[in-house]
């Protein structure tokens, strides 16, 4: 069946309110709620997956695929669009040549995905840290904001902050991830 982008948005739209309804959810949910294909509704979960809307609380062997919606993506996503926060932000950093927190702010809010000052800020100070972008203008304190170019494009998904769980030994003067486990 030929799917236009707006069937493709409504449909995912959908899976998004039973995800949010249900709590705890797998592919087979989904799938049974809006009457689309396992294989469709996979694709829906593992694209909410990537963008952080989601985690996956049960994998396993023999065991079948748990997600729950991550908190701050509970009503981030703009009906429609998928969008969210972070994506706003990095689409508008992509097509802007130069900008500041403020105009990220202006430029990626809509109706239903506000941005609020503090989010750009402190996405350009994530990006600033991790060589995305540089300082083109200093900001002066009180005065006037830093202004930023993006120096590193890496495609049309955003780059996303990441608290990594680790231990640091002090023997061999490594750190090392911890896997497995329980966060």
């Amino acid at each position: 069946m030929f799917q236009t982008p707006q069937t493709r948005a409504a449909i995912a739209d959908a899976a998004w309110a039973v995800a949010l309804r249900l709590g705890t959810f797998g592919y087979a949910e989904i799938s049974a709620e809006l009457h689309v294909s396992l294989l469709r509704a996979s694709a829906i979960v593992r694209a909410w997956e990537q963008d952080g809307a989601c985690i996956n609380v049960q994998r396993g062997v023999g065991r079948r695929n748990l997600y729950r919606v991550v908190a701050e993506f509970q009503r981030t996503r703009e009906a429609g669009t998928g969008g969210s926060v972070p994506l706003n932000l990095w689409t508008a950093m992509r097509g802007l040549r130069s900008f500041t927190p403020t105009d990220l702010a202006a430029h990626s809010s809509t109706a239903s995905v506000p941005v609020k000052l503090e989010a750009a800020q402190g996405y350009c100070q994530a990006l600033l840290k991790a060589g995305y972008i540089k300082v083109e203008r200093t900001a002066v304190p009180g005065r006037r904001e830093a202004i930023y170019r993006l120096i590193r494009n890496t495609g049309p998904r955003p780059p996303r902050e990441r608290r990594v769980r680790a231990v640091w030994d002090d023997n061999i003067g490594e750190l090392v991830l911890l896997t497995g486990g329980v966060p």
